[in-house]
C-alpha cells in the first residue's frame, strides 16, 4: 500500500498552530484519524486523503490564501 497525505487545520487557531503535511503512517495522522483516534472535530479537521505529496500541497496553499497567508505552513518529521 502506498503512502497518502493529509494535513490538519486546528480552527479556529489556524493562524496560532502550524499547519504541516503528514503521511498517512504518521502517529500524529493515523490515517487522519489523528493522536486521540477522533479524526476531525470542532477544534479542527483532516483533510485528505491525497494520492501525493503535490496533490495536498496544492491544496494546503489554496486553503491559506483564503486565510490570507496568516497560517504557517510545513511539513511534519514524517516527510
Amino acid at each position: 500500500m502506498s503512502d497518502t497525505f493529509f494535513f490538519y487545520v486546528n480552527f479556529p487557531r489556524f493562524t496560532e498552530k502550524p499547519i504541516f503535511i503528514h503521511r498517512n503512517t504518521c502517529g500524529h495522522c493515523k490515517d487522519g484519524n489523528g493522536q486521540k483516534g477522533m479524526g476531525s472535530n470542532e477544534k479542527g479537521f483532516w483533510a485528505g486523503p491525497f494520492k501525493q505529496y503535490d496533490h495536498a500541497y496544492e491544496a494546503l496553499l489554496k486553503l491559506n490564501s483564503k486565510f490570507q497567508g496568516r497560517a504557517t505552513t510545513g511539513d511534519c518529521d514524517c516527510i
